[in-house]
């Protein structure tokens, strides 16, 4: 402690975001700050604080800062370095879903569901909104396919954001009747499909809402365990879609605290309306701000089963599995396949859990160099102990060691792979003909099948194989 609070009498008053770092160097909280000094002396210097701040600081071995110009680019660079760590005590956005969007750019529209490009996005568009249908009506009501002229792109967008509906119903039912009297009854079908379209929208019109509206409303409810966080979407005027989102609610911070971190995790993969609403005193913005308060409490008492369920199969197979290899509870597991067909082509993959949930985005692929020589794999052995050498050399700040290390395979995966490589994770293999756990200081380890820790191994193993498998036929598919 005595060197922590040595290195607090260094920190700015300033804004910034810190991060707080466990005696394996892993980063357990991420947290931002009017003034960076006066919120870490509030944690070190004080000496009362709730349950959760004290279990929190009880793993905090070190911390670091970053300066930021504001409190908007510490908000920013904290929702970032959440979604790259995914700390321990922070509140994490799960199933975070990239819905689709109308893009228009250059006179020309697209969906996308990638927010990197230039140009006017609209949406998103999801709870049986089909943006492929939205679009298709925009093609029949404005007589356009993927490209139009300045102005028409400008009626497009006016229509988009609820400005003008260019009495598009009657436009279509003008069509849908011509294509009839023409006997084009397929072209007809599709213009009744536009209008059937439109009446769907209709619906979602909510009253006393203007029309061109475009929010999200936000709103959460705490449990004892569980913080649900319930996001209303209104776009147009129009009820897009309500979203629950559930996280544990171990976090330091105040609901108030947790619900701007959540937001800012949000518009990660979303691109923010005109207005975000968190609170209100009256109008429409206020009964939207009741409906999503009322949701997310409904959510939390009716759905807490659920969520507990969930947490068992996921965090809480991580805690089990933990227990049963005497190590602390492994948050990172990556779980590393080879593949090859008799001895070609070797390729091996790495899938990543955090938490017991899947993290795509951390999957890698591997050519061994067997494979990239063009012949023959001598063995899995080799391949196993060459990929698992060239994964850990690639650690970094970005790419950080996992807690555990999942060999598909068994004793002599394990063994290969122990005698080659030093100061690794800790390191088991998980397979054979009873798909049990081979350690090296506990031996041959039988699970109950229904464990949950059993589970968890299983489905880390299988999406690596199916992974692995994927990536090889990929290669043989290429010319």
């Amino acid at each position: 402690m005595s060197a922590i609070l040595t290195k607090l009498s260094f920190v700015p008053h300033c804004a910034g975001v810190y991060q707080m770092r466990d005696s394996t160097n892993q980063v357990i909280y991420i947290g931002k700050a009017k003034n960076l000094f006066n919120r870490l002396s509030s944690y070190f210097k004080s000496g009362t604080h709730d349950a959760k701040t004290t279990a929190m600081l009880s793993k905090v071995a070190d911390f670091e800062y970053f300066v930021c110009k504001t409190e908007n680019d510490a908000l920013a660079m904290e929702a970032n370095l959440i979604n790259r760590h995914k700390p321990h005590y922070n509140i994490l956005l799960k199933d975070n879903k990239a819905f689709p969007y109308i893009l228009i750019a250059d006179n020309s529209i697209e969906i996308t569901r990638r927010l990197h490009k230039r140009g006017k996005y609209f949406g998103p568009y999801f709870n049986g909104i089909w943006a492929g249908g939205l679009l298709d009506t925009l093609y029949d009501i404005f007589s356009v396919r993927d490209k139009a002229d300045g102005p028409t792109m400008e009626k497009i967008k006016q229509f988009l954001s609820g400005q003008n509906d260019f009495n598009a119903r009657e436009v279509l039912t003008e069509k849908m009747e011509g294509a009839s009297q023409m006997q084009q009854y397929e072209l007809a079908i599709r213009y009744r499909n536009g209008i059937s379209f439109l009446d769907k929208l209709g619906e979602r019109i909510i009253t006393n809402v203007p029309r061109d509206v475009n929010c999200d409303v936000f709103a959460c409810a705490s449990g004892a365990e569980f913080f649900v966080v319930s996001v209303i979407t209104v776009r147009a005027g129009k009820l897009i879609g309500i979203q629950n989102f559930s996280a544990k609610n171990n976090s330091p911070n105040t609901e108030e605290e947790k619900l701007e971190e959540f937001i800012a995790q949000y518009y990660l993969k979303n691109i923010a309306p005109n207005e975000i609403v968190t609170s209100a005193i009256k109008g429409f913005k206020r009964e939207l701000l009741n409906m999503a308060q009322k949701n997310a409490k409904e959510y939390l008492n009716t759905s807490i089963e659920k969520i507990k369920h969930r947490d068992e199969f996921t965090v809480g197979a991580c805690v089990e599995l933990g227990k049963i290899l005497n190590i602390e509870t492994p948050r990172r597991i990556e779980c590393f396949d080879i593949s090859h067909m008799g001895g070609e082509d070797a390729v091996a993959g790495m899938v990543v859990f955090i938490d017991g949930e899947p993290e795509k985005k951390e999957y890698r692929k591997f050519k061994t160099r067997a494979a990239v020589a063009g012949r023959l794999a001598s063995d899995d052995y080799e391949s196993m102990v060459e990929v698992i050498k060239r994964r850990l050399a690639r650690s970094d700040e970005n790419f950080v060691l996992p807690d555990l290390i999942v060999l598909d395979g068994g004793v002599g995966q394990l063994n290969s792979v122990l005698k080659s490589v030093q100061n690794a994770p800790k390191m088991i293999a998980f397979g054979g003909e009873n798909d049990a756990i081979f350690d090296a200081f506990a031996g041959e380890i039988r699970l109950n099948p229904h464990s949950f820790a059993q589970r968890l191994l299983t489905r880390i193993r299988d999406e690596a194989h199916r992974f692995c498998n994927y990536y090889r036929k990929q290669l043989r598919r290429k010319p």
